[in-house]
């Protein structure tokens, strides 16, 4: 999804906004409790750049389940990379910016303090609240130690997050407290399955083993002082100077902590609490225990294959998907990572492609108070045990994606599945089982794996060793002969007269022939051109002679022995210049002709090498002139065409409301360009039309989407209906290769709306195309198309082959000399009468069969078209693939029919039921059945009943039951009795949701399934809509209720009964006046004595 930019002032967030913003990278990243950013990248020349602002809004999805979030822009950079930058904040950090009503006290759950934070922010913004966590706190407010809003969240002391624990949702402008944000995930991240790279970070940096506590306190006067003077403050310590923590033992030497904890203890003369050792000392031993002193720091990073975005997992992704706060198993034993009890507590998700690009992860025991927690905490013992309690819930096993379990304690002795995973840790190795149906196999101990490890080393070490005495021995070798055999002539030359011998032979097949028939047995093509080339090289004479040259100028044996050196790479190189030849050619007499026909005639390897010599004015471009050879793009919508005529191609696209990307392609002849080429790229173009977006090009490689060269054209505007000369040079920074695809590499298009026309395309290598004129390659291009026959006849056999450009057979008809006769093809077309003995056709397609007898064997409809069957009875078999026209289709027992003609289905008994049963985790059925029905005025025992449902019990004998606790759907019963008819429709499920799906989606929730074992009518407050139960003119006639809650959890009656007993008290007191009488009256009727 890309993202959508809204005006800075936006609120509603109900429209399309300002449009989508082209973004070629975007993330959000998430932390626990923490901070919840956004960055994109854009091109710097997208037109949306131009109107960015601080503080505009986005709208971009933030997880796999977290969609359509609101984030602010709080940062754009330009720099000369060509990319815009854009950094944000979701919403949610606006309460940084957002003061509290300063010593506002809360108490009760956290729903009700929450309430109190939401009436207690001042600012410009109003966030709803909701929490599920039931445990009761009390606080207060502090604006000394809680700077926004956001702080009184969570982050410092006193803060809702340090006093009730849970785990924080941002969603848009609600904020909820769960108990629990994640999920168990039923999927593992595992070495082998789905993890790319894997981090494991353990730092003792700024970690301490020992705590210096002290305290300092001003004591009182003596008493009867009545001097101005203070007394000296006096600061207290312990004896034995510092407390160790728990950890101290995994440490070398002691790293203390100085801590200053003279805040802890009060300072008004009224209560001054006087700092002792031992109250130092149970003070530092409590700040260690809360803030796990001396625990290594852990930090796991994880980069894995998001699983739940592939084909493999279409209809079960959600298996695969990870969220933040979610506990997810992973093993990865290479680097001793194996648990299952990891937290996701940051994740990156890629909203782009729609994928996690990263995640990382803590110890559940260990991130209970995170990013936003740091200060000290109040109710620390209870968070602390009700997290040992979800440890303790956690299963023994987990699911993977096919279904088997994955366990990581010891089985138990129940029925095992085959495939069931067991993984179990030995000591510093790790094994791993699988059940094969009998008993656990051992597939992988890295204990093994680590021995084989080290012979593998060991014998590498060796063969190493022994290479290298070889190589030093062949190098010698190689320098002696390099001596004897003297100087070599040039390399350049030699290759040229390489490729003249083999490649501009007259009569090419011949040559190759006769060099193979006076070959000496065994010898390769190899040898006879490295015996030609060793004609070529001086002799001792000739060598002597230079020699005497090089003396005679003064140069000493070490220049000559300089030069050898050089030769001796020279000749290396040439000898793997040989090499390549004969790969090229072959080795043998038969398969070297055809081996220098593929060369000569494929487009791949002969362009790629025409390709290197191309000269500065070649046209690149083939059918430049007429652009008959295309393809296009984007001329399927109907407020677009793309069109060519007389060497013209014209794009026009009007009314379009997103990006069609309209355009054509052209092919480009050579196949690859190299590093260092310079190559310039001219055209003509005549806007008719300006476009509303953009009017480009560019040169790619469409199967990997990776882009040459690109640009706009016509960004000055240049005058209507007058052609213009476009032109752009750009030089090769790496080898580049075109690739095959439908699409050729030379892209022309509209962005969106516009209308152009284009001609005269030039590619050429240089700094200047010159006048245009068509490619040279034209013809070649055309012939690369072109099929040639072969004739060939052999001692008892004659064949006739159509070969394409490549060499590959299209067709051909063989005659045998064992008398078998075979022809291929694509299409074999026999006229006239033609009559066949006894044939096998394996496939057939036959307009019109005229057959006596059709014995045996399967119809299949999908591949024999049958126009007209007249059968009187069709005993059994299988139809496969038949439409089937008019009349009706009965069961054999008479229990159901389907009319086609009057698209009627049909049940006449009880059992009727349409239900999917397959590896989902739930059955899904209609049920049609009769029932009995108590009604308020009747029973009936006949009554109808229909069952629209799903059930997580898979048992063959319950998947249809609809009185189980599994059972999720709608009941509908209709019945009459008792002169009476009534009818009842029922809804079943933990929750029931109704609502709309349009841009005012909020549901209402019946929730039934909830840990307090009440049932909830809950509005869900989404999208800033507001849930009434009537309205202004419809009212309801009245309603029945024990109590009514206002915000924050109070009950309306306690406000009327404290208002009666005011008045009640009045009356006592004779405050009433003339109304005592009316009041008093009130009072006694609603049971308040006076």
């Amino acid at each position: 999804m890309r993202p959508i930019l809204f005006n800075k002032n936006e609120t509603a967030f109900d429209t399309y906004g300002l449009g989508e913003l082209n973004v070629t990278k975007g993330t959000v990243t998430r932390e626990r409790n923490g901070n919840y950013t956004l960055y994109a990248e854009i091109p710097v020349n997208d037109p949306a750049t131009a109107s960015l602002e601080k503080e505009m809004k986005l709208k971009a999805d933030a997880g796999l389940r977290t969609k359509n979030q609101t984030f602010e822009i709080s940062r754009i950079v330009k720099d000369s990379s060509n990319i815009v930058k854009i950094y944000g904040q979701h919403i949610s950090h606006k309460l940084e910016y957002m003061g509290l009503v300063n010593g506002r006290p809360f108490s009760g759950s956290a729903f009700t303090a929450l309430a109190i934070w939401h009436n207690a922010t001042i600012g410009d913004l109003r966030f709803d609240v909701w929490s599920d966590i039931q445990t009761t706190g009390k606080g207060v407010f502090d604006i000394s130690k809680m700077e926004n809003a956001r702080q009184a969240l969570g982050g410092v002391e006193g803060s809702i997050l340090d006093i009730y624990g849970g785990e924080y949702e941002f969603d848009n402008m609600t904020v909820r407290l769960h108990k629990q944000l994640g999920r168990t995930a039923p999927t593992v991240l595992e070495y082998g399955r789905n993890i790319l790279s894997a981090e494991l970070d353990e730092t003792i940096e700024s970690a301490y083993t020992s705590v210096l506590p002290f305290a300092t306190y001003t004591p009182d006067k003596p008493e009867g002082d009545t001097s101005d003077s203070q007394p000296d403050p006096v600061t207290v310590t312990l004896p034995e100077n510092y407390v160790d923590s728990k950890y101290k033992a995994l440490y070398a030497h002691r790293r203390i902590k100085v801590v200053d904890f003279s805040s802890e203890f009060k300072s008004d003369s009224k209560s001054k609490d006087i700092p002792t050792p031992d109250k130092l000392r149970k003070i530092a031993n409590d700040y260690m225990e809360r803030n796990e002193i001396g625990k290594p720091k852990i930090n796991i990073k994880i980069e894995y294959a998001d699983l739940a975005r592939t084909l493999d997992y279409a209809d079960n992704g959600w298996i695969e998907e990870v969220e933040l706060c979610d506990i997810v198993p992973v093993y990865y034993p290479q680097i001793g990572l194996t648990d299952e009890t990891l937290k996701v507590t940051t994740i990156t998700y890629d909203f782009v492609n729609e994928r996690n690009e990263s995640v990382e992860y803590g110890d559940i025991g260990t991130n209970v108070r995170a990013t936003m927690q740091s200060g000290l905490a109040g109710r620390v013992d209870d968070i602390a045990k009700a997290q040992q309690d979800f440890e303790n819930s956690l299963p023994d096993y987990l699911l993977n994606a096919q279904g088997n379990k994955v366990w990581y304690n010891r089985p138990d002795n129940k029925e095992h599945k085959i495939g069931d995973i067991w993984f179990e840790k030995n000591g510093i190795y790790d094994r791993m089982y699988v059940w094969n149906g009998s008993q656990w196999e051992k597939r992988i101990d890295t204990e093994d794996v680590d021995k084989i490890k080290k012979e593998v080393d060991k014998q590498l070490e060796q063969a190493k060793q022994s290479t290298a005495i070889e190589i030093e021995k062949a190098n010698a070798k190689a320098q002696e002969a390099l001596i004897k055999a003297g100087t070599i002539p040039d390399t350049a030359t030699l290759s040229d007269q390489i490729k003249t011998l083999i490649l501009n032979s007259p009569d090419l097949s011949r040559k190759v022939t006769e060099t193979f028939n006076n070959a000496d047995n065994g010898d390769t093509i190899y040898s006879k051109v490295y015996s030609k080339v060793a004609k070529a090289f001086a002799n001792k004479t000739d060598f002597e002679s230079l020699d005497n040259v090089q003396t005679s100028m003064g140069r000493d044996l070490i220049g000559l022995s300089k030069k050898i050196e050089t030769q001796t790479v020279e000749f290396n190189k040439l000898t793997e210049s040989n090499k390549l030849y004969e790969r090229i050619l072959g080795t043998s007499e038969t398969g070297a002709p055809d081996k220098l026909s593929r060369l000569v005639m494929s487009s791949q390897i002969f362009q790629t090498e025409v390709g290197k010599y191309v000269t500065d004015d070649n046209n690149l471009i083939v059918n430049s002139m007429t652009m008959s050879t295309n393809t296009l793009v984007g001329n399927n919508n109907p407020n677009a065409s793309v069109s060519v005529s007389d060497g013209v191609f014209t794009i026009k696209a009007q009314g379009l409301t997103s990006y069609n990307w309209t355009g054509f392609t052209l092919p480009i002849y050579v196949k690859k360009v190299y590093h260092g080429e310079t190559y310039t790229l001219g055209f003509k173009y005549r806007i008719r039309e300006y476009p509303d977006v953009s009017f480009a090009f560019n040169i790619k490689n469409h199967g990997q989407n990776k882009t040459l060269t690109w640009a706009n054209i016509g960004e000055n505007r240049p005058p209507l209906d007058e052609w213009q000369e476009f032109q752009k040079t750009f030089t090769m920074t790496e080898d580049f290769a075109f690739g095959e695809d439908k699409n050729y590499p030379f892209y022309i298009f509209l962005a969106k709306n516009g209308w152009v026309e284009f001609k005269e395309p030039i590619l050429v290598r240089g700094s200047n195309t010159g006048p245009y004129k068509p490619s040279q390659f034209d013809d070649v291009f055309a012939d690369n198309n072109a099929v040639r026959t072969q004739m060939t006849q052999l001692a008892g056999s004659w064949a006739v082959k159509n070969l394409n450009s490549n060499g590959d057979v299209l067709n051909s008809i063989n005659v045998l000399a064992d008398g078998t006769n075979r022809i291929d093809g694509r299409l074999t077309h026999i006229t006239g009468q033609t009559k066949i003995d006894n044939a096998v056709i394996k496939d057939g397609m036959i307009a019109n069969l005229n057959a006596d007898k059709i014995t045996g064997g399967t119809i299949d409809a999908s591949q024999v078209n049958v126009i007209n069957v007249n059968a009187g009875n069709v005993l059994a078999g299988t139809l496969t693939g038949m439409t089937v026209r008019g009349g009706r289709i009965e069961g054999l027992n008479g229990k159901m029919y389907i009319d086609l003609q009057n698209s009627q289905y049909n049940v006449l008994n009880n059992e009727a039921t349409i239900r999917r049963i397959d590896d989902t985790n739930s059955s899904q059925f209609i049920k049609l059945t009769k029932s009995g029905f108590i009604a308020e005025q009747f029973r009936d025992s006949n009554a109808a009943l229909m069952v629209l449902g799903t059930n997580h019990n898979k048992d063959p004998k319950e998947v249809e039951r609809h009185d189980n606790e599994t059972f999720a759907g709608i009941r509908l019963w209709s019945g009459k009795g008792n002169g009476a008819e009534e009818s009842l429709t029922e809804f079943i499920g933990d929750r029931v949701l109704i609502y709309n799906n349009g841009r005012y989606r909020s549901p209402w929730n019946f929730h039934g399934n909830t840990n307090d074992g009440n049932a909830y009518l809950i509005p869900m407050n989404q999208n800033g809509v507001k849930h009434y139960i009537g309205r202004g003119d419809f009212f309801l006639e009245g309603i029945y209720s024990r109590k009514f809650y206002m915000s924050g959890g109070i009950d309306i009656g306690d406000y009327i009964w404290d208002l009666l007993t005011c008045f009640g008290e009045m009356a006592k007191n004779n405050m009433l006046g003339n109304a005592k009488t009316h009041i008093t009256g009130v009072l006694r009727k609603r049971g308040y004595r006076i």
